[in-house]
């Protein structure tokens, strides 16, 4: 926020959603691991979106197989 001549400028709209900021406690290891890359946290939340999108694919396919499953179960009935 910036004051200018009484008016106060917000930032406008981004371009990419914004990122929020948590404290998360990791293991020594884990922090010594990551600290490693001089872009530690830019690596860290390159791994945890990999996670997200991987395990997102996943659930979205179970979840595909179940509805498949219960249409079938309705067919059988």
């Amino acid at each position: 926020m910036i004051l200018t001549a009484n008016r106060i400028r917000r930032r406008g709209k981004q371009k990419e959603p914004t990122l929020v900021h948590v404290n998360v406690r990791l293991p020594q290891y884990v922090v010594d691991h990551f600290k490693a890359d001089p872009n530690y946290t830019q690596e860290i939340r390159r791994v945890l979106t990999e996670y997200v999108e991987r395990t997102a694919a996943v659930r979205c396919e179970e979840n595909e197989n179940e509805i498949s499953k219960t249409e079938l179960d309705d067919r059988l009935e």
